[in-house]
């Protein structure tokens, strides 16, 4: 079984059968980003902190870079499309996780869309 598998179902056990038939981990963000929209607007905070969780593993080093670029396309770049979630980046991410993940959130807004969520990001 692949790193990200298993620590996919380590972090999300009650998504077990959504990540045995993702057949790579990009396709599983892709499933995770949907359900987390889901899970922040239901106020399902197991599933929105194991994907937090999961998140930090697939930056990690040890997940390598496979990983990486997967939660970086399937999941970060699209995180900043629902503006009433921005108020919880300052409860998700430390200030040097939101520095690491920059780039991401970058890609899908404009400039000013961006500094919008920089300022309320700092407001904390």
């Amino acid at each position: 079984m692949s790193s990200w598998r298993r620590k996919a179902l380590e972090f999300l056990p009650q998504f077990r059968a959504e990540i045995e038939k993702a057949d790579t981990a990009s396709y599983l963000w892709v499933d995770i980003s949907s359900e987390f929209r889901n899970a922040v607007d239901a106020g399902d905070s197991e599933f929105v902190g194991g994907t937090l969780k999961y998140l930090i593993w697939s930056f990690s080093h040890e997940a390598g870079m496979e990983s990486q670029q997967a939660v970086n396309c399937g999941f970060l770049e699209g995180i900043t499309d629902n503006k009433q979630h921005w108020k919880y980046f300052s409860k998700w991410f430390s200030q040097s996780q939101f520095l690491q993940y920059k780039g991401s959130f970058q890609y899908a807004l404009s400039d000013k869309e961006f500094t919008e969520l920089e300022n309320q990001f700092y407001r904390r």
